[in-house]
């Protein structure tokens, strides 16, 4: 596989029709029903931080940080296009993953 020609023909595609494309190789990529994509997923929501909120008395720069990593994982959970049952069963997921990192460190 060669990145770059992919990635040119990808910027020669932008259009109406490139946001959609790029829609659809998020979900091809996360399909939401295969058991690996949804621990992957609910790691990364737990590792971005994606459903906490930053307390008071945060640093800016760790706030920035925070914010940067929840910011990435939300254009991914954008694209996934879940049903309200799926992104309920993430959220707990990720919060199941957030006290099993809490209570076994973080990998």
């Amino acid at each position: 596989m060669k990145w770059l020609p992919l990635a040119k023909r990808f910027r020669q595609a932008r259009g109406s029709g490139a946001a959609l494309r790029l829609a659809l190789a998020y979900h091809n990529v996360f399909k939401t029903q295969d058991e690996d994509v949804q621990l992957v997923l609910a790691d990364l929501a737990d590792y971005t931080g994606f459903y906490r909120v930053n307390g008071e008395g945060i640093p800016p720069d760790d706030r920035a940080f925070s914010d940067g990593k929840r910011a990435a994982f939300g254009r991914l959970f954008r694209f996934l296009n879940l049903t309200d049952d799926e992104k309920n069963a993430l959220v707990q997921a990720a919060r199941a993953e957030t006290l099993a990192s809490s209570n076994e460190g973080i990998i």
